[in-house]
């Protein structure tokens, strides 16, 4: 690595980054970065192609050492080469290093919208009225914090609220509205029996639901069968989705920000799985259709990327880190959950016991990304007609640099929220817990 400073006249040195994480502890850098960075001074005369090849090969080099065994480096690391401006060097300065190291953090959430809030609207009652109809708890476990080194570990477990009340059925309604295309009465887009001919092939495309990571390095793959059997958005109906303004997508986002006031709330940003992983898509599960398990993301398993390099690779929901939730709405019209089924399924892996939740119409699910769960298909009285989902991949920021770190794990805020339903390993403490069940929420 050093070498390669060197052919292109850099200072600086893996021993400066060590004493460079404590000062970062300050209101202007985002809760929940790392602060590691590794701050190096280049020659004025290198170009930007210059400098980006080097960043790219000291990347390289620490996820080498990162991903060696044993590892060499603890921590993914901020890469920060900044061109000498003639005047005396910010390296020789404590003062000016500090400032420097957050800045070269700020511009990089800035620059990958990291952080990027949904909208609030500060002059809204208090969420205290949303209060889930379901609390459900999974994949209990002693989990190792990654901030601190002498082996300190911590009770965890998975959570998954449901709310029932969380939207009316006129926003469900312009949900499902957005979700189809469908844009007002007067629109010349002839109608779609949907139920007679099941997804719209304007809108959908079969294997088209390409929105989680796999094992390996968390690469985006589909969530169903290998041979492609389920239906997702189109590519462009995806950008639409996402990029364009719908009013009802943001009345809803603005109602998950009143939902947790403690928390800075943002869409999946492109930075942590690349733009193949969508933050809003959505499906259609049809009957005969074959869904595997999968999970959303996981902060633990994140690949290289600018996310990775700020904020780290750390257990979901440890204290003072962004937390990973995705929420889900069914927004079918009149579904018959009871009839046609088509429930989410979620499974505790270490005990193999499952939980369903039934997919009521204007259901809102909201759930840690890294939960074990996956679509059923409906029955066959369902015929063609598709089971609608709208889905976010949000990230819960922490609003409060405090000692020790924000505690991720308090949803509720205050608030009297029922008690969980501990599920598998999450009851291991309480005797009968039966592995290999299912159980469901009606």
């Amino acid at each position: 690595m050093m070498d390669a400073c060197r052919d292109q006249q850099v200072t600086g040195s893996l021993d400066e980054l060590c004493a460079f994480e404590s000062p970062l502890l300050d209101p202007v850098v985002p809760a929940g970065a790392t602060g590691r960075v590794m701050l190096l001074q280049a020659s004025s005369d290198l170009s930007e192609e210059d400098i980006f090849n080097l960043k790219c090969c000291i990347s390289q080099e620490m996820d080498d050492m990162i991903y060696a065994n044993p590892p060499l480096l603890r921590q993914p690391v901020l890469l920060s080469i900044h061109q000498n401006d003639g005047e005396s060097s910010a390296l020789s300065n404590d003062d000016g290093i500090v400032e420097r190291l957050a800045t070269s953090i700020q511009n990089e959430v800035k620059e990958y919208e990291m952080n990027a809030s949904l909208p609030y609207n500060p002059d809204s009652p208090p969420a205290k009225d949303y209060v889930p109809a379901l609390h459900v708890e999974v994949d209990g476990a002693q989990v190792a914090d990654p901030t601190i080194t002498d082996g300190t570990t911590f009770w965890d477990t998975s959570t998954v609220l449901v709310f029932d009340d969380l939207v009316t059925d006129d926003l469900r309604r312009r949900l499902l509205d957005v979700v189809l295309g469908r844009n007002d009465s007067t629109s010349s887009i002839p109608a779609w029996d949907d139920a007679k001919n099941g997804p719209d092939p304007r809108r959908w495309v079969r294997g088209g639901l390409l929105d989680v990571p796999t094992d390996e390095q968390m690469e985006p793959s589909a969530t169903d069968s290998e041979d492609g059997s389920c239906w997702g958005l189109k590519d462009e109906v995806i950008s639409e989705l996402c990029f364009e303004h719908h009013d009802a997508i943001q009345e809803f986002e603005t109602i998950l920000s009143d939902l947790f006031p403690q928390f800075t709330i943002s869409r999946l940003p492109e930075a942590v799985l690349s733009a193949s992983v969508s933050p809003l898509t959505a499906n259609a599960a049809t009957f005969g259709d074959h869904f595997d398990w999968h999970i959303d993301a996981d902060p633990n398993m994140t690949p290289p990327s600018p996310w990775t390099d700020v904020y780290g690779r750390y257990p979901n929901r440890c204290r003072g880190k962004p937390r990973f939730m995705s929420c889900l709405i069914y927004v079918s019209d009149d579904w018959n959950e009871h009839e046609w089924g088509a429930p989410t399924r979620f499974v505790d892996v270490a005990t193999d016991t499952a939980h369903d939740v039934e997919a009521k119409s204007g259901r809102v699910v909201i759930m840690d990304q890294d939960i074990t769960h996956s679509v059923v298909a409906p029955r066959e009285a369902a015929g063609r007609r598709p089971r609608y989902s709208l889905v976010w991949k949000l990230i819960l920021h922490p609003k409060q640099q405090q000692h020790g770190g924000q505690d991720m794990t308090d949803l509720a805020n205050k608030r009297e929220w029922p008690e969980p339903i501990l599920v598998g390993s999450a009851a291991t403490e309480v005797e009968g817990e039966t592995a290999g069940a299912t159980s469901t929420t009606s």
